[in-house]
């Protein structure tokens, strides 16, 4: 049953992806609590204020995480060693999907897009993503 609604959610995201144009990533949180797909509203990521779109699952069965969490997200230019002049508004749409907007990338390069997540007794854990910023 998993395996059928995660072949189905990657074909929806794949198809997504062919007719729209827009840049999706998948990650592991590095304490492997979580899986995390990240989605701009653009096929390319540019300097300024960007919108994507979260979601949030079960590690192992990619099933939406139904428990509420604290999402943080903190874009990060390695190459200059600086963040965004403000933080992005995370707003939960339910059943593991999140909004994000008003992500700042304010130069071209790389950023690290770190999503932060936070669930009580199971602590922080913390996924990272790289986005070419033209």
């Amino acid at each position: 049953m998993i395996d059928r609604v995660f072949k189905r959610r990657l074909a929806v995201v794949l198809l997504s992806l062919f007719l729209s144009g827009f840049t999706v990533q998948q990650n592991t949180t590095e304490q492997g609590l979580y899986f995390v797909s990240l989605e701009f509203a653009e096929a390319q990521v540019k300097v300024g204020k960007n919108s994507m779109k979260l979601f949030i699952g079960d590690r192992k069965s990619k099933a939406p995480v139904k428990e509420k969490l604290d999402i943080d997200i903190v874009p990060w230019m390695p190459a200059h060693e600086h963040g965004a002049g403000d933080l992005p508004v995370v707003r939960e749409l339910g059943k593991g999907q999140y909004s994000v907007e008003r992500v700042n990338l304010s130069m071209p390069g790389l950023w690290e897009i770190y999503v932060r997540i936070n669930k009580g007794k199971k602590g922080e854990d913390t996924a990272v993503f790289n986005i070419n910023v033209k």
